[in-house]
């Protein structure tokens, strides 16, 4: 992006987004099952899910499910025929064992309930519970005996934990429930939650409790800019009633006021409220919930008959059956993981001594992916008539001075155009966009931005020249992808346009249009993989690889989650796929969260660049195209299972120690040796609050200290979720043993070192245990480096932010000691 602070992301609300605290319907079946992932009182969404549980790999699946009421009036990611039957589309048909396929499903109630109907099939095993019903829209009272007397009803906001779908880099979530009393929409004195840019897309907040609260009444101040974030044109609160979502009714939309909805006496420990506003953003200055402790009372259940909660024996009954659907679905997994979710696995001395097997510790290659994910958007999108397309103003046409329209493209100034701006700049944007984006369309074979796909010019807009998009001076600087009317566009200030160097920067840009289109992923990935699909334009075009100076920070800081915005932060926690902990303040100042150079990890393409490496060429496009989930790991293990992410993540970081990229190798030792060893600090922001936690030099590796034979790693670099440690170890002789003592959960070690002939080795990967290596090839500079990976691939809120994994590793072979940390073992 071109200007930082103003950078917006457009991030949809997604079919699967939370499916891993839904309560899966079918009890007994565990090869399928039908989950509601929202509901609205006329309408739902659900996901279907089909595990292959055999041993055997199944080639193309169909299931089939019935309602008494519910109609479906659209599916996707299957094939959708009668009432009703899905089967597999080419794509997800084949299934390995443990692997499983998803499809989501959008329909009405038509006056019924939700149901949860039975999945049948021959992937789906025989037992199955009856279909049910979930809870009406209208939330349930309780009896007076189940909780404490409502009228001592007490704003319980700022005990619950907030999270959102999204929120802006400069904006806060902590806003919402900070217990301040704003005095219109637009006062952002004790900061403001806001979702910009996300028009015409529903977006959540939502509270959790760690127990159950008796809820009375809510209320929501809306912020409103008059700008890009502006009051909800629709909003609805829903409660977690233990297994699903149910509405409790619509949240009035009033500007400049607190705006409240009678939630009834509702008992629970979750509440979210979802908004939308159909041209523009939206955004909460203050959310309050009125409620009392409830003490063991479970989240109440309301059916459209009662409001009398479950009895205890039913709750336990069903509580029952669903964990032992949880426990049959999940079976599927190699019995060998259950090391991996063990928070404390045992090492026996025997393990320890053992000489192990020679296969055990030959070099591993690593195994191809099933499926590979290798998608062509050419084989849905086909090319657009460019002779074809009109012009789309967006803004009225009193605003609008010129419009100078070139191939794909339009570029549009109002009348108070920066006069440094020539016709001959705006030509040169125009010439240098369509020799960019012919190439990524026509070569490539990406598909087209919402405005060429829909016949119009992709507008280019002039920042700052009295359009309808801003009321900037036409002085000021930047550039970003933004949106106008539920189009993405570009926004262009002055500077961009008459500086011929920052073409790269507006296609940039631009290519955030083409992935706002696909309905846009995490934040860090909108970064990571619009940089990516740059740099291979490039590289396709002149036969050159290259990559940015921010290519370096995964690489020199690998402790940092894979889907990580911002770092490394201050605090040694990280940032979330969607910038979840940068943005701080207290009592409205802002806090100053991220480190110098690790800062900009967002825009690291290491990953996919990974993925277009070692899993397929079409890997990234599969994504945008076929993953069905925001987070970037959960969408992949969507397509290829949940041991084969994991393994992902595990070969990512070996191959991250070796700089194992092929041909994108080289041109990333570029950015790692001009930062190698390069001391960083904490980065100040304006006015902001320093939270300074010391000098730290930049290195693959980590710092352990030695207890006998046991190496203990500093608590200060250890792995984030997804992140990893490298440690350099001295060797001798012509075999490499250690024992791997795991401490978090899911943890895998793997050996590997650069021969002297230049070749990399690795180890057989390993969840607990001995890690061992022949060293067949003798290791350049005596050196072996142990991978220390956590394999987490779902993100889970605050508690996966900001948890560490924690390991020792005991010397068995081979071994004489650590390497230096700030020697290139890589090399």
């Amino acid at each position: 992006m071109l200007n930082h602070k103003a950078k917006g992301y457009r991030l949809a609300t997604m079919l699967g987004l939370g499916l891993m605290t839904a309560t899966w319907g079918n009890a007994a079946s565990a090869g399928c099952s039908y989950t509601v992932t929202n509901s609205w009182g006329s309408g739902f969404t659900a996901a279907i899910r089909v595990t292959n549980d055999s041993t055997a790999t199944i080639n193309g699946w169909q299931v089939n499910w019935a309602y008494s009421k519910n109609t479906v009036s659209n599916a996707w990611n299957a094939r959708l025929s009668g009432n009703y039957s899905a089967s597999n589309i080419g794509w997800n048909g084949t299934l390995r064992p443990g692997q499983f396929a998803e499809f989501g499903v959008q329909g009405a109630t038509n006056g019924g309930a939700v149901e949860v109907p039975q999945v049948t099939g021959a992937a789906c095993g025989t037992a199955a519970v009856a279909s049910s019903s979930i809870a009406s829209s209208k939330a349930a009272s309780v009896t007076s005996s189940s909780v404490a007397s409502i009228a001592n009803s007490v704003n319980i906001a700022g005990l619950a934990t907030a999270t959102t779908s999204y929120v802006s880099p400069w904006e806060t979530i902590r806003a919402v429930n900070d217990n301040s009393n704003p005095a219109n929409s637009n006062d952002k004195t004790a900061g403001a939650y806001g979702n910009w840019n996300n028009p015409n897309s529903i977006q959540w907040v939502q509270y959790d409790w760690p127990q159950n609260y008796a809820l009375s009444s809510t209320q929501i101040y809306w912020f409103d800019d008059n700008g890009g974030v502006l009051t909800p044109t629709r909003a609805y609160l829903e409660y977690w009633n233990g297994s699903a979502w149910v509405n409790a009714g619509n949240v009035p939309l009033a500007k400049n006021a607190f705006n409240t909805l009678a939630l009834n006496n509702v008992v629970t420990n979750r509440v979210r409220v979802s908004m939308l506003n159909t041209t523009q953003s939206t955004g909460i200055l203050e959310w309050r919930v009125s409620g009392t402790a409830a003490g063991n009372v479970a989240s109440s259940v309301s059916t459209s008959k009662s409001s009398t909660a479950l009895s205890s024996s039913l709750r336990s009954s069903i509580a029952s059956s669903i964990a032992l659907s949880s426990s049959s679905a999940r079976s599927s997994t190699p019995a060998s993981s259950s090391s991996v979710r063990s928070s404390t696995p045992a090492v026996s001395s025997s393990s320890s001594s053992s000489a192990p097997s020679v296969a055990q510790c030959s070099a591993y290659d690593w195994p191809k992916y099933e499926p590979d994910l290798n998608y062509d958007f050419r084989t849905d999108f086909g090319q657009v008539d460019t002779s074809k397309f009109k012009v789309y103003n967006g803004c009225p046409a009193s605003t609008i001075a010129g419009v100078k329209t070139k191939g794909r493209f339009a570029f549009i100034w109002g009348k108070n155009r920066n006069p440094s701006i020539t016709d001959a700049d705006i030509d040169r944007v125009l010439t240098n966009l369509n020799e960019d984006a012919d190439y990524i369309h026509n070569v490539m074979g990406w598909p087209v931005d919402k405005l060429q796909a829909e016949g119009y010019f992709s507008n280019i807009y002039l920042y700052g020249s009295g359009l309808c998009t801003d009321s900037a001076a036409n002085t000021e600087r930047g550039g970003w992808q933004s949106g106008i009317n539920g189009y993405p566009m570009v926004l262009l200030s002055y500077y961009p346009v008459v500086t011929p160097s920052e073409r790269g920067g507006i296609t940039h840009e631009f290519i955030h249009t083409i992935m706002a289109t696909r309905g846009n992923k995490a934040a860090w990935f909108n970064e990571g993989g619009n940089t990516w699909l740059q740099m291979n334009l490039e590289a396709s075009r002149t036969g050159n690889y290259g990559v940015g100076f921010l290519d370096a920070t995964s690489f020199l800081a690998p402790h940092m989650p894979i889907e990580n915005y911002s770092g490394w932060l201050q605090d040694g926690t990280f940032g979330g796929p969607n910038a979840e902990g940068v943005d701080r303040r207290v009592n409205g100042q802002q806090i100053s969260t991220w480190r110098e150079y690790l800062g900009g990890n967002q825009y690291n393409a290491a990953f996919p660049h990974f993925l277009g490496v070692h899993v397929s060429k079409g890997a990234n496009a599969w994504i945008w195209a076929k993953g069905p989930h925001n987070h970037i790991l959960r969408s992949l293990a969507g397509g290829v299972g949940e041991e084969q992410t994991q393994r992902m993540i595990m070969e990512f970081r070996a191959r991250q120690a070796m700089v194992d990229f092929g041909p994108w190798s080289n041109a990333f030792k570029v950015p790692i040796n001009n930062n190698w060893g390069r001391t960083i600090n904490a980065e100040r922001i304006d006015g902001g609050i320093l939270q300074d936690p010391g000098a730290h030099r930049l290195t693959f590796y980590s710092a352990t200290t030695q207890e006998g034979t046991t190496l203990v790693p500093s608590t200060t670099t250890l792995p984030g979720w997804s992140g990893a440690n490298q440690i350099p170890l001295k060797v001798t002789g012509n075999k490499v043993r250690v024992s791997f003592q795991p401490i978090g959960q899911n943890m895998r070690v793997q050996l590997a070192y650069r021969a002297a002939d230049g070749s990399a080795v690795y180890s057989k990967p390993v969840t607990s245990g001995e890690a061992c290596l022949d060293l067949t090839k003798a290791p350049k500079n005596g050196v072996v480096v142990a991978v220390v990976s956590n394999v987490d691939h779902l993100y889970n809120g605050e508690e996966t932010r900001t948890r560490k994994h924690d390991y020792r590793l005991q010397l068995l072979e081979g071994v004489t000691g650590t390497a230096p940390l700030y020697d290139k073992h890589y090399q």
